[in-house]
């Protein structure tokens, strides 16, 4: 049972990396919404002109996703298993973070997110002024699609403030004593990359 937990833990951390490093290059072009049609809707439609090779790297993300969904539910329903009881003191009373307690439903909400979000914008309706460029303003002009996407970026940050680090660690790739380092650095990463998704309705909603 060990080797299969430590095994599903790095398929988690591995997959977690690799979604990790596309929400850096999708952050990056998501930027371009605020210079206006032509940037956000050329880069759209340069993407689209890789045709099956897109759709590869697509299939490619999905797959990696439900990797990762699923190497962390088996990780959470062994711990649960083990430790039916839980401890009366938690071992890792001082150590666990905010972000680290909430994982699991951070996940679940990220995930919901996901989904809503690739329906709406992948899926929807291109047709109106500006094609993908005016969807995504139109949506953001909504101040509830702009609250909930604001709330979806606060869990992501605790997803990714505790993760990145924790990652890092189970593959071994870092030094030990490089640990408290590493959390401080993954911690602002996270927040970062999430302030940046979050600030991206905000500024659209009031300025585009």
């Amino acid at each position: 049972m060990r080797v299969t937990s430590i095994l599903l833990k790095v398929l988690m951390a591995i997959t977690g990396l690799a979604w990790f490093g596309f929400s850096i290059t999708h952050l990056t072009a998501n930027f371009l919404i605020l210079k206006g049609a032509d940037a956000f809707n050329g880069y759209a439609e340069g993407l689209a002109k890789f045709g099956p090779l897109l759709w590869v790297a697509e299939a490619g993300l999905v797959l990696l996703l439900l990797a990762h969904v699923g190497s962390a539910f088996r990780v959470t329903r062994m711990n649960k298993v083990a430790r039916p009881q839980g401890y009366v003191v938690s071992q890792t009373r001082g150590e666990a973070t905010l972000g680290s307690r909430t994982m699991a439903i951070g996940g679940v909400i990220l995930l919901a997110f996901l989904i809503i979000h690739v329906k709406m914008f992948k899926f929807g309706d291109w047709s109106g002024g500006n094609g993908l460029h005016g969807l995504v303003v139109r949506s953001f002009k909504n101040p509830l699609i702009v609250g909930g996407y604001v709330l979806a970026m606060i869990a992501f940050g605790l997803h990714l403030s505790h993760g990145v680090a924790s990652a890092f660690q189970t593959l071994g790739i870092l030094k030990p004593s490089w640990r408290p380092r590493l959390k401080e650095i993954g911690f602002f990463i996270g927040w970062a990359i999430a302030f940046g998704f979050a600030a991206l309705p905000i500024a659209t909603f009031f300025f585009v």
